[in-house]
């Protein structure tokens, strides 16, 4: 789960374009979610609520496109391609200062899934000084420079994450950026030991797949997006706490390369960590507070200016919504 190059760029041309609601789609037209990839254990919560007809039952005609590291998801959400589509908080925070008509509205996990991957001999982060650490493009403009205050790492320290184990396996002295649900379980099928640093226990705080909507489709289809996120946490309540076989169903008919021994490994992982939230919590739902903790960050790694404008880019409008909760 990548951004495409240059979305930074792209999202700084795109602001004269689309400063007024964005373009919008056509009467009648399902409502669409684009995803930032290919379909995964990660999205099975939209999965589930698909194909075991919650979607359905709430009047919804719901359309699920995969996403990829070609797609610039904010690109097409601003052009009216979808209605919503997963992004991450830091691309919200900007779309509300450069005045972007788009908008989260919820979030998929209450934490990221992302993480360092080390050889078994390290056992801290702070050992990594010196070291080559293969790190994403969206990496190094969310995470990456508060690794760097933390930790004391350089940049000559960061090399180009090339979506694959080979470079880690092949070098002792390497780190990697890593996701807790996908990389650890290539690495386990490989037999390659290694130690996992989740980015959130190690206290960045961030939101994971957060679900942005143009304002287009606030305006237009208001109803529509609360009865989806209504559906969708009741979809992600019962993929990772209940029987989730209808959501990998439905992801292994999309997606050719997934296997059922993936998904029910990640699901099993994002239940372990809480991803969805800790007991008793409202499920896709956001804080004022968790907000105000990544602008901060944000603003204290040198990736954004302070500009009041930040908050136009989440609204909690929808928490009233959602009607699934993480079992006690």
């Amino acid at each position: 789960m990548t951004m495409a190059p240059g979305r930074r760029e792209v999202l700084g041309g795109l602001a004269a374009a689309f400063v007024g609601g964005g373009t919008a789609r056509a009467a009648g037209a399902p409502l669409t979610l684009l995803t930032n990839w290919c379909a995964q254990a990660e999205h099975g919560g939209f999965y589930q609520a698909q194909a075991s007809g919650l979607y359905a039952k709430a009047g919804l005609n719901v359309n699920l496109r995969m996403g990829g590291p070609q797609v610039n998801a904010m690109q097409l959400l601003l052009a009216g391609q979808c209605d919503l589509a997963l992004l991450q908080p830091e691309e919200a925070i900007r779309a509300g200062m450069r005045g972007l008509p788009a908008v989260a509205v919820a979030t998929t996990f209450q934490k990221g899934l992302a993480g360092i991957m080390t050889h078994p001999d390290i056992h801290d982060p702070g050992q990594l000084r010196g070291h080559p650490i293969f790190i994403s493009a969206e990496g190094r403009s969310s995470f990456w420079p508060w690794l760097k205050a933390r930790y004391g790492f350089t940049d000559d320290q960061a090399h180009p994450y090339t979506f694959n184990l080979q470079p880690f396996m092949f070098n002792p002295q390497a780190a990697m950026q890593a996701f807790v649900s996908s990389e650890t379980y290539a690495a386990r099928k490989q037999n390659v030991p290694f130690n996992f640093y989740l980015l959130s226990d190690l206290g960045y705080p961030t939101y994971g797949n957060v679900l942005l909507a143009s304002r287009s489709a606030l305006q237009t289809r208001k109803d529509e997006i609360a009865a989806f996120l209504a559906a969708s946490s009741e979809g992600w309540l019962q993929y990772i706490y209940g029987n989730g076989q209808d959501g990998d169903r439905a992801i292994l008919a999309a997606n050719a390369h997934m296997t059922s021994d993936q998904l029910a490994f990640s699901r099993a992982t994002l239940k372990r960590i809480a991803a969805l939230g800790t007991n008793g919590a409202s499920i896709l739902s956001m804080t004022d507070a968790h907000w105000m903790d990544i602008h901060k960050t944000l603003l204290q790694s040198g990736l954004i200016t302070d500009d009041p404008r930040w908050r136009d880019g989440y609204t909690l409008s929808f928490n009233g919504a959602l009607t699934a909760r993480v079992p006690s």
